[in-house]
């Protein structure tokens, strides 16, 4: 019987591993500081897509550190398509007007061109990273078709950098 449980627990936490990785981000416009509008995960063009995704002003401060942290400058990596996407749905359009006046003030390039407020599908961004706490972000690497192969979350660490990069690194030589 203890045998039947542990093939049951392994099999149940395999599997959602699985689905874990095998989920497809969902097809979202966005806009960003600068006025180009993004589709994603269309905008990768052949190329890794990575997604930093905060859904509180409080997650900014972690995004920071990640932004800190990263040893590659990925906002001008030629190797990848890398977007921080901010969660804004059900702003009012008036504060809206404000925020974003404050943002474009607030992000200087090149990190402006890759930053974009997400106004709408905030249920399926949740549900993709499973969401748990609005103080953190929430990263995704997908392949150029928009499957996601790798994710974090939290606070920013070497070990998760470096498990960034070989997740990079192995997607785009699996592109070559």
């Amino acid at each position: 019987m203890r045998l039947i449980v542990r093939y049951l627990v392994f099999g149940t936490c395999f599997l959602q591993g699985i689905a874990a990785f095998s989920q497809q981000i969902p097809r979202t416009e966005v806009t960003t500081l600068t006025g180009a509008h993004v589709v994603l995960p269309q905008e990768a063009k052949g190329k890794p897509l990575l997604l930093l995704l905060t859904f509180s002003h409080k997650g900014s401060d972690d995004l920071a550190a990640w932004n800190k942290h990263f040893k590659v400058p990925y906002a001008t990596d030629p190797r990848i398509a890398y977007f921080e996407l901010a969660d804004f749905q059900g702003v009012p359009p008036f504060v809206m007007k404000m925020i974003l006046h404050g943002l474009r003030r607030s992000v200087h390039e090149p990190e402006r061109s890759h930053f974009a407020p997400l106004m709408t599908q905030e249920e399926d961004w949740k549900k993709l990273v499973i969401y748990g706490d609005p103080k953190i972000t929430y990263l995704i690497l997908a392949d150029e078709s928009g499957h996601v192969v790798w994710q974090s979350r939290g606070p920013a660490t070497d070990e998760k950098a470096g498990d960034l990069e070989a997740a990079i690194v192995k997607q785009h030589s699996h592109s070559s």
